[in-house]
């Protein structure tokens, strides 16, 4: 059964070779044609629009937070040299290297905040325009502009475009596999299977856990030649010829992985989403970080994917598949290592459109334009409360505020105790020892502070600790050693100081 006939009017046929005399492949007939497109289709003057208004949300305010932890680690790991990142990733942290080699270069126009968090930016508004060719090969236009809506003012997503970590690009990317592997599934090119390969590896070199959307994004696939099947080698080359690519682009990281991942499941997480609550949570944040529009929302999203099962059953079980087995896979993996509702935020793909498809409802009595501006309407008003609390206040921990009461508070001689220890890379960011003649040191444990007390106990000592401490030291001796020892000076920003009596 025809998925886009159903779902759209007829289409008026043009004799070829008028389209060919017609058609400009010069730069400037290109670009004509781009214009007159845009001039002359009304979902086009939407995208540009949504694109515009998503880059001027995602620039603004860009410097106006601190670089909390991750973003300090990626700041410090990307000033090393490519080998030195590569060799974080085999015994520091378990990302893989692409996004900080990327943020490497990024260096050369500067150190500030700013540089740090713009190719994340660019990237979150790049997939604008990317949700709206998801949701128009899915169904069509006004799919592609109400998935495209979603994303633009979805408060998660902007979280994100504005941080200097990696999660914008794990979406950025995993999109183009969607949109490949949709047109891969229509057309049945051997171009877009193999475009769904490259970018399928290089979203794993972005982020590892991207491996588990790809994986099932794959046995769909199989299970779709699988009718097929008495074709032989005809039904699964395409499929072959992309796992390939796959394997090969990624072969270098294999190895690093599977050795990385053994040790550090080797204990149970200390932080992070764990367990049944990773779902419920995964979706408030992708609805607003609000319960009644997390309700309305995946309301919204069943009745979108129903409605894709009465017109391609295929596409639903996609949709089936990748919005239910990523979350139970990651429920169970919680019990081995941390988990986060960012790491699924690819999630996002199938979700915003699913909820975008609801919309196929109402169109069944009525495909006038303006009922696609309502939902549009109703989609940024959901989200304009928690966009307008985001902007009007810290979103993470300042630690740059907190080096200019350090320095305007601390005396020279002073010791300041980072707990835990690795709490350095954010506020040395900010914090010149130097110039303030303090010392810094780091700590994790009642051995380490007390060491730190007894060399350098002779002035003033400050400690400075963030909730970190209760998954560094989750036997909670370092928290009793701090009360038993140093007197409580306050809270900043989720940040507590402490100092010596």
């Amino acid at each position: 059964m025809g998925r886009k006939g159903q779902l759209k009017g007829p289409q008026k046929k043009e004799d070829d070779s008028e389209v060919t005399k017609a058609r400009d492949e010069s730069p400037a007939g290109i670009i004509s044609s781009i214009g007159r497109s845009v001039r002359g289709d009304v979902w086009v003057q939407l995208l540009v629009g949504l694109t515009v208004i998503g880059a001027i949300i995602r620039f603004y305010h860009l410097d106006f937070n601190s670089l909390w932890l991750d973003e300090a680690f990626t700041y410090d790991a990307s000033k090393g040299s490519l080998m030195e990142i590569w060799n974080t990733m085999e015994v520091g942290d378990f990302h893989p290297p692409l996004f900080h080699w990327i943020e490497h270069f990024m260096l050369a126009f500067g150190h500030s905040e700013f540089v740090l968090r713009f190719i994340p930016a660019l990237l979150g508004v790049c997939t604008i325009p990317l949700f709206f060719f998801v949701g128009k090969e899915l169904v069509d236009e006004r799919i592609g502009v109400l998935s495209a809506t979603l994303l633009t003012f979805s408060p998660f997503h902007i979280y994100y475009s504005q941080e200097a970590y990696s999660y914008s690009a794990v979406l950025f990317t995993f999109s183009l596999v969607l949109y490949c592997y949709l047109r891969a599934l229509r057309t049945r090119e051997r171009t877009y299977w193999l475009l769904c390969g490259v970018f399928s590896a290089l979203s794993f070199w972005i982020h590892f856990y991207t491996l588990i959307p790809v994986f099932f994004v794959y046995l769909h696939a199989l299970m779709g030649v699988f009718p097929e099947r008495r074709k032989g080698w005809e039904a699964f080359k395409n499929i072959f010829y992309s796992v390939i690519t796959i394997i090969i682009l990624i072969s270098p990281l294999i190895p690093i992985v599977i050795q990385r991942y053994l040790s550090l499941t080797a204990r149970p997480p200390t932080y992070g989403v764990l367990g049944p609550a990773l779902i419920s949570e995964s979706f408030i944040r992708f609805s607003a970080f609000s319960l009644p529009v997390t309700i309305l929302f995946v309301l919204l999203f069943v009745a979108g994917t129903l409605y894709l099962y009465r017109v391609n059953r295929h596409l639903f079980w996609l949709w089936v598949m990748m919005i239910s087995l990523p979350l139970l896979l990651s429920v169970i993996l919680s019990s081995k290592m941390t988990m986060n509702p960012r790491y699924l935020i690819f999630l996002l793909t199938f979700f915003y459109p699913g909820i975008a498809c609801s919309y196929l409802w109402v169109r069944q009595y009525s495909a006038r334009q303006w009922i696609v501006l309502v939902f549009i309407a109703a989609f940024i008003l959901l989200n304009t409360p928690t966009l307008v609390s985001y902007y009007q206040g810290y979103s993470k921990e300042n630690w740059r505020g907190l080096a200019t009461i350090m320095e305007t508070n601390t005396m020279p001689g002073d010791s300041i105790i980072l707990v835990p220890g690795y709490l350095e890379m954010p506020f040395t960011y900010y914090y010149n020892n130097s110039s303030d003649q303090t010392r810094v040191f780091g700590a994790a444990s009642v051995a380490e502070l007390e060491n730190i007390a007894r060399l350098h106990g002779e002035n003033r000592t400050f400690y400075i600790v963030t909730g970190d401490i209760m998954a560094a030291n989750p036997e909670g001796d370092v928290i009793r050693w701090l009360e038993k020892n140093t007197s409580y000076k306050g809270e900043y920003t989720n940040i507590y100081i402490f100092s010596s009596p």
